[in-house]
């Protein structure tokens, strides 16, 4: 299985590992992101999408902090555009087809 892309944030002396993965994207649409919204909203799309991306790794992170960072960060246009890289990739796994490691686990289907 292929691994997630991560980024690497040092923050006030500590480092955050930011990914997605198919359940954090799922917690992630259930506080409203919506990929399509991103240029409808980005006001409020881009925030969460960056929030997102805390969620495997730092779950429990206040929500103060994350706010802290993201208003501290610097090259924002481009870190969005690989958060926006990273959850595409996440979007894609969900509908690839590739074979998982254990072959026994793998389901098959047929139309009858």
């Amino acid at each position: 299985m292929k691994k997630n892309k991560q980024i690497q944030i040092t923050y006030k002396d500590k480092e955050y590992t930011l990914e997605y993965d198919r359940k954090t994207v799922g917690d992630l649409e259930n506080m409203g992101f919506s990929a399509n919204q991103m240029v409808d909203k980005p006001a409020a799309m881009l925030p969460l999408l960056f929030k997102g991306a805390f969620i495997k790794n730092h779950r429990f992170l206040k929500e103060d902090i994350i706010n802290d960072i993201f208003e501290h960060i610097s090259d924002k246009q481009e870190l969005i555009k690989t958060l926006g890289e990273m959850i595409t990739e996440t979007y894609t796994s969900l509908m690839s087809s590739e074979e998982s490691e254990d072959a026994t686990k793998n389901a098959s289907w047929k139309i009858i």
